[in-house]
């Protein structure tokens, strides 16, 4: 009887803040995030999620019916029901450090580096930085090891943007 292999157990990176580094899709799609956050409108995220071939998940399956319009899921998701709270939380990921996660062939960057490298924060200011990551909705809410679940961004080599939110 041939037993199954155990999936093999991601790589992750030191932290990096070289904006520089990741390959050009990356900054690409990280930049047209970024251009629509500026905007302060969850509605502008549309450009970058149609960018995709595929759209990133926002949350598990089956949390949300086929076929759901993506802005209306993140409005959902967001404390005040607008996207406001998508929009600030987006801003505040993008702007921390990031990982390079390895998943046998695939190769994801993925903000925040805290989320997959725990260390305490430096000081009042990055504890700060880092709380701004988590969606009012997650706070009661520990991952597996009882620590913040914060939203989290991954975006593959080849600039697809895999997902946007706080799941295992």
């Amino acid at each position: 009887m041939k037993r199954a292999s155990k999936p093999a157990a991601d790589t992750v990176s030191a932290p990096s803040t070289d904006l520089a580094a990741p390959p050009a899709p990356v900054r690409a799609i990280r930049d047209k995030i970024l251009a629509a956050l500026e905007k302060n409108d969850v509605e502008a995220l549309r450009i970058p999620i149609d960018w995709n071939e595929v759209r990133p998940l926002f949350a598990k399956s089956g949390t949300f019916r086929a076929g759901t319009d993506p802005i209306e899921i993140l409005k959902s998701l967001s404390f005040d029901g607008k996207g406001c709270e998508t929009v600030a939380i987006a801003r505040a990921i993008l702007a921390q450090p990031y990982v390079i996660v390895t998943r046998g062939p695939v190769t994801l960057y993925e903000w925040p580096a805290f989320a997959r490298r725990p260390t305490p924060p430096a000081n009042e200011e990055e504890a700060r930085m880092r709380w701004a990551c988590v969606r009012f909705a997650d706070l009661a809410r520990g991952n597996a090891e009882g620590r913040l679940r914060p939203t989290r961004i991954g975006i593959a080599s080849d600039g697809v943007w895999h997902y946007f939110w706080s799941e295992d």
